[in-house]
């Protein structure tokens, strides 16, 4: 399976075709169980990074250009500041285990 990503979500069994190296994908039905605000939150991120991705495929002036790239980064860091801090955690944080901890926690003794 080495040309395959899988979801992150360890639960899922999903896997994409793989297009990059060191690549991490959410698959859309795992995407739906986040927090209805980090979803529109990932959102608003990407289209903002695509709105300036295309401005800057538009543009001839190299000085507008070099900012435009400036403003997209900072984009893309706050893209990859919201998947590390918001929705890999999500997926990845490790549930309480199931035995007698978690029973004598129920019962509160």
């Amino acid at each position: 399976m080495a040309d395959r990503t899988p979801c992150i979500n360890p639960i899922c069994r999903r896997t994409f075709k793989r297009q990059h190296d060191n690549e991490e994908i959410v698959c859309g039905k795992c995407f739906r169980t986040l927090p209805e605000a980090t979803r529109k939150e990932h959102r608003r991120c990407w289209r903002e990074y695509r709105k300036w991705d295309r401005r800057i495929k538009r543009t001839v002036d190299v000085l507008k250009a070099q900012r435009m790239h400036e403003i997209r980064d900072r984009w893309g860091a706050m893209i990859s500041g919201h998947w590390d801090g918001q929705i890999k955690p999500f997926f990845l944080a490790p549930e309480k285990p199931v035995g007698l901890d978690s029973f004598l926690e129920e019962m509160r003794l």
